[in-house]
């Protein structure tokens, strides 16, 4: 996973990319000098706390930009998860409606 950081020309803000995949940016408030992650992808209805605080870096910012979108989008692919019987899920639902 490579993160790149994309600052404006002006500095108040920073596009936040993960493998060359836009995930949002962080804006500078100019008068409180902090810091505001904007996802481009949607949240829902999920409050996230994350959306709402101030940080001091863009730095920081992108960091916590990027667990918020790790969060929604995990890299792990549920379905190629095995169970603890060492059988995949689609493997098992096959299983379950052949036999009955």
């Amino acid at each position: 996973m490579k993160i790149n950081f994309k600052d404006s020309d002006d500095r108040t803000s920073s596009q936040i990319f993960i493998d060359n995949i836009f995930i949002g940016e962080v804006k500078l408030d100019i008068f409180t000098q902090k810091w505001s992650i904007y996802p481009s992808f949607k949240i829902g209805y999920y409050k996230s706390p994350e959306t709402k605080i101030k940080y001091f870096s863009s730095y920081e910012a992108g960091k916590e930009l990027v667990k918020l979108y790790q969060f929604f989008f995990p890299e792990e692919d549920e379905e190629q998860n095995t169970q603890e019987y060492g059988i995949s899920l689609d493997d098992m639902l096959v299983f379950l409606k052949k036999g009955r």
